[in-house]
């Protein structure tokens, strides 16, 4: 079977593996309307058959309903360490998280994932109380060696480079803009930059508001600087498929 990318909405994905191992990244699903944010068309209920939830920060659009995901399926989370201390005051249990810093790595049910750097910061309230720890981007190779990067936020830094010589991704999960209005760590004209340098032969843009024209912005600059990498835009519950060559 083909691996399967479903967008859920900002930086949020569901990933069904070649194997059958179903993963979720960054599940923001409630939505923000007091920042404009809808909810996304997927609810964490339909998210039932979960073996891997990651997190790359604790902000509200990443970290999202990733601990009820977690409480639901059993699956097993891996985070930062800020993001392992919320999940566990919020009833996880210990044995069931993956503490994560950049250069380290989990599996799960033969599915590898590194945990990588990435500029930017991970910084919210728990229970009264702040958060603080190194965000991450991830590397995830799957059981038949397709290789996703997913950006989390990052601002433009050139550590993207190593990770285009060390990993070859085949896919890019890449953030292009603002979820929040105003606050974008990689625009779309850098994040073209960052694309080209990834190498990544698709890339699925992220991070952006519903209707924003930084996804054409996006494009078109991709067009102009690596017209042979593929981009893929989804809209909230899209899907795409990748068979392996």
């Amino acid at each position: 079977m083909p691996l399967t990318l479903r967008f859920l909405g900002v930086s949020g994905f569901e990933i069904r593996t070649q194997a059958g191992t179903t993963i979720v990244v960054d599940p923001f699903l409630s939505g923000s309307p007091e920042m404009g944010l809808p909810p996304s068309p997927v609810s964490v209920e339909e998210l039932r058959q979960v073996h891997l939830v990651l997190v790359t920060h604790g902000a509200f659009d990443h970290l999202g309903q990733a601990v009820e995901i977690a409480r639901q399926t059993g699956a097993t989370l891996g985070c930062g360490v800020d993001v392992r201390i919320h999940a566990l005051r919020q009833g996880v249990p210990a044995g069931q998280i993956s503490k994560m810093i950049p250069g380290s790595a989990l599996e799960v049910r033969r599915v590898r994932v590194r945990a990588l750097e990435a500029r930017h910061v991970s910084f919210f309230e728990s229970e009264g109380a702040y958060l603080s720890a190194q965000p991450l981007s991830f590397l995830i190779r799957t059981e038949s060696e397709t290789r996703i990067y997913h950006s989390g936020d990052t601002a433009l830094f050139s550590d993207l480079k190593l990770f285009a010589e060390l990993y070859r991704p085949h896919i890019a999960l890449l953030c292009i803009g603002a979820a929040e209005e105003g606050v974008a760590a990689l625009p779309p004209d850098e994040a073209a930059i960052a694309a080209a340098w990834l190498n990544a032969p698709v890339v699925i843009p992220m991070h952006y508001r519903d209707g924003s024209p930084e996804v054409g912005v996006f494009q078109t600059e991709m067009a102009k600087r690596r017209p042979d990498i593929r981009v893929v835009p989804l809209e909230p519950g899209g899907t795409f498929q990748h068979t392996a060559e």
